[in-house]
């Protein structure tokens, strides 16, 4: 190969499914050169996953790729359970909506086909002047200390791509995965089967999902918005041997159960085996895993999609830091975050996998509770996951660095109201001081950097960011004068309260020097902030938990 057969970038990208979507979308706001490759020829049709949880909502939100979700999506889908004797019983969804004290624009999980997600998240990359190379299979890798290079395969042949990072979102069959040599330790439940498919039907209502119960296993129709597409599911016994998936099979377990509708159509028809595994690192030198790459685990509670996507959120800017200039070590502390947060993942799914296979050769009553068992107002809807320290949340009782934090709305500034959310909006960091006296104005008015936003949150009207009503107040219990600082992701770095020694310490955890060489001016000018009594750890500080849930 010669030189100028390899294409250079900052990140290349491996699969474009969300996951990918995601991190590209997140690096190309950053201004950071990124390749995005994906080995089918053309971008996905078939459902896969078919919600997006709060959480992910909040993500997109972020991105500027959450209109098309939410005008598509459907919130509170019904569902009709029938039984063998043609007997119908109409129950609420399966859904929770995430508790109010996690004060979320999006307390509803949307149902909503994955092509869709992908489909918002394509159009806002292409929007942020990047693309999709379709087509583009990886073959080879070879990574030294500065970069690492990956061998592609399209129809024009093969080339090789240097980057200084690697990312693989190809899925749970990743071929990054298996070239840097990290297996999926864990387990493959072979006698746990499901069919899977996309298809459509005539006669059937789209305003709920459909279950049909039987003593040969469940079987679920769920209608996909945006379309004319359902997806089948259907628990295979154990002691059966699977047929080959066709519409004439799907046909006849509808048949079966006495269902009366037709099929008109099938694709994506799938034999879909549980696997609850992970890998034991998310990195390995220069490249990264995320998304099912990086862990698979049932789809009971619809984590799959949306776990990957917020792996790819909590990276993207720890990539972003590091390319202009922030310490390698940042990258660490990606797998200290998400780790812990997969290892619950994979025991909650798995738990509540079996209660739905418990009762899935049940009458309704036993199906529509285990379903109902599915969904949790904490963890499902990922506004519960925090990193650090659990006691730390619980014994302060308010927002701790570590916490996402949580929006606020009713604020007034200059231009009107807005709500939290629109103020941490973007790839920078946030500074929050909340200054009752006006003592923080000369720090946050010296702060002049595209990676650090500073407002001044204050109970005056017409001065900073009034807060109208004290809910800033109220929800993170905050002391005069002290300092709120916020993560890209929307987490919580760290809080802080008294002189200028404790303001420069606070905005030093921002990873980028010419931000915190103009906030240690301001902190020097300002003399009335006070020292951090909360702060994230170092990556070396950094250690997986037991549970990621606060």
């Amino acid at each position: 190969m010669n030189a100028h057969d390899a294409i250079k970038t900052e990140v290349l990208i491996i699969g474009a499914g969300p996951v990918g979507l995601t991190l590209a979308c997140d690096l190309a706001r950053r201004g950071v050169a990124c390749h995005l490759i994906e080995r089918d020829v053309a971008a996905s049709r078939a459902s896969k996953a078919k919600g997006i949880q709060s959480r992910s909502l909040e993500v997109l939100d972020d991105l500027g790729a959450v209109d098309h979700v939410v005008r598509h999506g459907v919130a509170n889908l019904p569902v009709r359970f029938h039984d063998p004797s043609g007997g119908v019983a109409d129950r609420p969804s399966v859904t929770v909506p995430a508790r109010a004290d996690f004060r979320t624009p999006y307390p509803d999980m949307l149902w909503i086909g994955q092509f869709d997600v992908e489909h918002a998240l394509r159009e806002r990359l292409h929007e942020l002047g990047g693309a999709v190379e379709y087509g583009a299979e990886a073959i080879g890798l070879v990574q030294d200390s500065d970069r690492v290079s990956v061998t592609v395969r399209t129809a024009a042949g093969e080339r090789t791509i240097g980057a200084r990072y690697a990312v693989g979102t190809d899925g749970g069959k990743s071929t990054i995965r298996r070239l840097i040599g990290l297996p999926l330790e864990g387990e493959t439940r072979e006698c746990e089967r499901w069919y899977l498919g996309d298809v459509t039907v005539d006669g059937l209502p789209r305003d709920r999902a459909h279950v049909w119960t039987s003593s040969a296993g469940m079987l679920v129709l769920t209608p996909l918005p945006n379309s004319d597409i359902w997806q089948l599911q259907n628990r295979i016994p154990d002691d059966a041997e699977p047929a080959e998936p066709s519409r004439e099979l799907y046909q006849q377990l509808l048949d079966d159960r006495n269902a009366g509708i037709a099929l008109t159509r099938a694709t994506w028809l799938s034999i879909y085996r549980v696997n609850v595994r992970m890998v034991s690192d998310y990195r390995r030198g220069r490249v990264l895993l995320a998304g099912d790459a990086a862990h698979v685990h049932s789809p009971a509670g619809g984590q799959g999609m949306n776990t990957g996507i917020q792996d790819a959120y909590n990276l993207g800017w720890k990539l972003g830091a590091v390319i202009a200039g922030a310490p390698d070590e940042l990258l660490d502390s990606y797998a200290a975050e998400r780790i812990p947060v997969a290892r619950t993942v994979l025991e909650l799914s798995t738990k509540r996998l079996d209660r739905v296979v418990d009762g899935a050769n049940g009458d309704m009553g036993e199906v529509a509770a285990a379903m109902a068992e599915l969904a949790d107002a904490e963890l499902t809807t990922g506004l519960g996951i925090r990193y650090g320290d659990e006691s730390a949340a619980r014994a302060a009782g308010h927002p701790v660095a570590g916490d996402r934090a949580p929006n606020i709305t009713g604020l007034r500034g200059p231009d009107g109201a807005v709500d939290l959310f629109d103020l941490t909006r973007g790839p920078q960091w946030t500074l929050l001081a909340f200054d009752i006296d006006g003592s923080a104005t000369t720090l946050v008015d010296s702060i002049e950097s595209a990676d650090l936003r500073a407002y001044r949150i204050t109970t005056t009207p017409g001065d900073g960011m009034f807060d109208g009503d004290g809910e800033f107040e109220r929800v993170y219990t905050t002391e005069p004068g002290e300092l709120i600082l916020i993560r890209p992701d929307g987490y919580l770095a760290a809080r802080g309260a008294g002189a200028e020694d404790g303001a420069r310490a606070l905005l030093r955890l921002i990873p980028t020097s010419s931000v915190s060489r103009t906030a240690e001016s301001g902190a020097r000018s300002s003399g009335a902030m006070a020292a951090v009594v909360e702060a994230t750890p170092s990556p070396e500080q950094l250690q997986p938990l037991n549970s990621p849930l606060g």
